[in-house]
């Protein structure tokens, strides 16, 4: 027998105040993130380091997402989230000492970086399907919005304050501000307490390998097979070059750590914008969409690098462009993905999502990487978007992925033409749409 914690007025006020404080502690952690990746470009100049320091960061969330999928949905959420938050704050103040006595050395840096990917393994099950049982369904999506718009502020302020305290502080004083902004997420989660889903009776003891593969055997026969293989897909070929910018910056440019942030601060601008195109429209996300969108992204990436060197005003504007992109996928396909999955699987759907996704990362990190030892970063900017696109274009043609999370939509606008005459007129509209980027 299934049970929910109803979703109500008091369980959304408390998202809020959770939503809020999580936040608090992102600051910290993003400023002295911007401040590790210049540190280890600057002090290395090396493709190769800074893909092993992306990889150390993401092999121990691969490790663990099958055990931290089950956690997630079969115990305290409350407990799982401070854990992981007091574990990242242990382990960055043990790197503060290091430092201190000056014995750090890049190795610790990378120990850190796996650390706190192990932490994340666990935490973002739990932060995924945080907003479906404290958020009810009709606002899901202007949750998911504000989120992405939030994340951009963050993100604008933390190159900005980033470069500034790479100039004014040691790596060892940055470091503090992640211990800091633990404090008030831990008070939090100790004082509200998040719903809980079960399906099993009290005392029932629970196999690992059984609940996980309960979560694969919604993705085979949901049809979400074809979606997880495209993002994989994309994980292997596009995402890796991301954590080359630093180098397409510093190298072919020959830009500064103001430029870096410029360019920090101006992708998060339009990621801003795109999550605020989303919020006031009241079209449904589709996975249709989401493709299209991620298609647009290998195109950015290609003209982003045809930019002639050193034409930085061109070259904030591609960002922009890439971050308005970033914002139609990431949100459309969370709000598609957390209304169509049962709220009561959601946990191992999505740790299985990620390790799936996940999984052909740090190959790609590693190819690249290699690769951009003796190949001009722009070539790699150019050659990995090429070819993500025509694997976007062998998916869509062989596999059913372009109609997954249709139904969802279909029912919600039922409903709501239900209750609204305006609302059944625009539902007709809605079913000839097709993307958000073409409506932006």
């Amino acid at each position: 027998m299934i049970s929910y914690n109803e979703v109500s007025e008091k369980s959304f006020q408390g998202f809020i105040i959770i939503f809020i404080t999580q936040f608090i502690s992102m600051i910290g952690s993003m400023i002295v993130s911007f401040a590790v990746i210049w540190y280890l470009a600057e002090s290395t100049e090396s493709s190769l380091i800074l893909s092993i320091a992306s990889i150390a960061s993401i092999v121990p969330m691969i490790i663990v997402s099958p055990f931290s999928g089950v956690i997630a949905d079969k115990f305290n959420k409350n407990l799982i989230l401070i854990i992981s938050d007091a574990t990242q704050a242990l382990a960055t103040f043990v790197l503060i000492i290091l430092f201190q006595l000056n014995v750090a050395e890049l190795w610790h840096i990378l120990v850190l970086l796996g650390i706190r990917g192990t932490c994340q393994g666990f935490q973002n099950p739990v932060s995924v399907s945080l907003t479906p049982l404290m958020v009810p369904e009709k606002k899901i999506k202007k949750i998911n919005s504000i989120n992405q718009i939030f994340n951009s502020l963050i993100n604008i302020a933390s190159p900005a304050i980033g470069a500034i305290a790479v100039s004014s502080y040691t790596i060892q004083q940055i470091y503090w501000l992640d211990v800091f902004t633990f404090i008030p997420t831990a008070v939090i989660l100790f004082l509200i307490r998040i719903p809980s889903v079960t399906n099993h009776e009290k005392g029932e003891k629970i196999s690992f390998k059984k609940e996980f593969g309960e979560g694969l055997s919604y993705i085979k026969e949901s049809g979400l097979t074809s979606v997880f293989i495209m993002f994989a897909t994309a994980n292997f070929i596009v995402v890796p070059i991301f954590s080359l910018f630093p180098l397409l910056i510093l190298g072919h440019h020959e830009g500064t750590v103001t430029n870096y942030s410029w360019v920090e601060v101006l992708f998060q601008v339009g990621m801003i914008g795109g999550s605020i195109l989303l919020m006031s429209s009241n079209r449904k996300s589709t996975m249709k969409s989401v493709i299209t969108s991620g298609m647009f992204l290998s195109v950015v990436l290609i003209g982003l690098a045809l930019v002639p060197q050193g034409t930085w005003w061109l070259f904030y504007i591609a960002c922009a462009i890439l971050g308005i992109d970033l914002a139609f996928i990431d949100t459309q396909l969370m709000s598609v993905l957390q209304v169509t999955i049962p709220k009561e699987l959601q946990g191992r759907v999505f740790a299985s999502m990620f390790t799936i996704i996940k999984s052909l990362n740090p190959v790609g990190l590693i190819i690249w990487g290699i690769i951009g030892e003796f190949t001009p970063i722009v070539a790699i900017f150019i050659i990995s978007p090429a070819i993500s696109i025509i694997v976007y274009f062998i998916l869509i043609k062989f596999t059913t992925m372009m109609q997954y999370g249709e139904s969802y939509g279909n029912e919600s606008i039922a409903e709501e033409s239900s209750e609204s005459p305006a609302v059944e007129a625009e539902a007709d509209l809605l079913t000839d749409y097709q993307t958000e980027l073409e409506a932006s």
